[in-house]
């Protein structure tokens, strides 16, 4: 079938024409690109792209027209456009587009191709410049393709606001992690009085701080309670999808029986890998996790949940993370390295208004991401039903 489930219509709402099944390289020419080391970079002048974008700049340009760029090698199902000069590494093909069609258009028809299915390695995934010319497509008219084009810039232009409002809250987040937890950014008491003085604090004196009871691999099953590794935890931190893993019932009740379950306010941390990632547990919480790779920070009377979740992941600990486990080398946070970790606490009033506040600051932070998330899919629904 060469019609799209969706189409434009002409200026006088009428159909265009159908489209024409074409090759690549009825509608554009592959070009190679070139080693750029000994190219002259003092004014640094040009953008050097790469298969995952800018590399660095320099004084001369390889290609000054609009198009669309695809990986050689490496990365290959990340297409770019550029339309201004820049230079191309050899391990990206950048193109020309041919009389009367439209390199934005090309862009988008770009991202709605498998380009893994075309990878002729068995090793890092590799494309060849006869392989992408050989690739058949339909093709609208150069009308058509100029409304495509401009729809889909209008909703990248969205995608990209939305990234860079998450990229400036991110940053803000940084810089009110770093006033508060160096103590520059103060709460005051509801009669407008400063709270009193923090104090410096060992973990190991003021909460219970263990692991779990070891579970095998071979107990893992396809159903039943979630079973979390320390990779896990990061994801989850990330907002990125977990390898779903669980154990029966009948072993978490065996293992919680020596060690007890997680409540409210418990939490976790994780010792190997990426050390140091927290995961504050909440109210509805059941899971088992991996011994020894996650620690399990029970919850005191002495601290807020959340405020430990947020000094976790300021400088002030990750400093002292870096320091335990040893920079350069593959670290362990251990047990001992937790009980040892310093906090500063404030009174449990300014503690809850801390975090309080950072918690409302995230859930500003969430909702652009998940807008972000929204307007990924609808772009991604939208390429499947207007191109064939």
């Amino acid at each position: 079938m060469n019609i799209p489930k969706l189409r434009f219509k002409d200026n006088n709402g009428n159909d265009y024409p159908q489209w024409e099944k074409k090759l690549i390289k009825d509608i554009l020419k592959i070009y190679h690109g070139k080693d750029y080391k000994n190219e002259p970079n003092e004014k640094k002048l040009y953008p050097v792209l790469g298969t995952g974008g800018i590399i660095t700049y320099i004084d001369k340009f390889l290609c000054a027209w609009e198009c669309v760029l695809i990986g050689r090698k490496g990365t290959i199902n990340k297409p770019q456009y550029m339309k201004t000069p820049f230079w191309s590494v050899d391990t990206l093909f950048y193109s020309k587009p041919k009389l009367k069609q439209n390199p934005k258009f090309q862009y988008y028809l770009f991202q709605n191709i498998n380009w893994k299915i075309y990878d002729e390695s068995t090793g890092v995934p590799s494309l060849s410049a006869s392989t992408i010319e050989h690739i058949n497509r339909f093709i609208p008219t150069y009308a058509e393709q100029e409304k495509i084009a401009s729809f889909f810039s209008t909703i990248d232009k969205k995608i990209e606001n939305l990234t860079n409002t998450i990229t400036s809250l991110e940053n803000q987040k940084k810089g009110l992690l770093q006033q508060i937890f160096s103590q520059k950014l103060r709460f005051k008491d509801k009669n407008g009085n400063n709270y009193p003085n923090w104090e410096k604090k060992k973990l190991g004196k003021l909460l219970s701080i263990t692991s779990s009871k070891r579970v095998h691999e071979a107990d893992w099953t396809t159903s039943g309670i979630p079973f979390y590794r320390a990779r896990d935890i990061v994801s989850i931190f990330n907002n990125k999808p977990i390898s779903k893993i669980y154990i029966s019932e009948k072993l978490y009740e065996e293992c919680s029986s020596s060690c007890g379950k997680i409540s409210e306010n418990d939490l976790l941390v994780t010792g190997v890998g990426t050390i140091g990632i927290p995961y504050l547990v909440k109210k509805s919480d059941k899971f088992y996790f991996k011994d020894g790779n996650i620690i399990w920070l029970k919850n005191s009377p002495a601290i807020y949940g959340k405020y430990l979740f947020y000094i976790f992941i300021s400088s002030y600990v990750q400093k002292q993370i870096n320091m335990m486990t040893g920079k350069g080398t593959v670290g362990t946070y251990t047990i001992k390295n937790a009980k040892d970790t310093n906090i500063l606490l404030p009174c449990l009033e300014e503690q809850t208004k801390i975090a309080d506040f950072l918690s409302e600051f995230d859930r500003k932070l969430d909702n652009q991401k998940a807008q972000l998330e929204h307007w990924q899919q609808i772009k991604k629904g939208l390429l499947q039903q207007m191109f064939v």
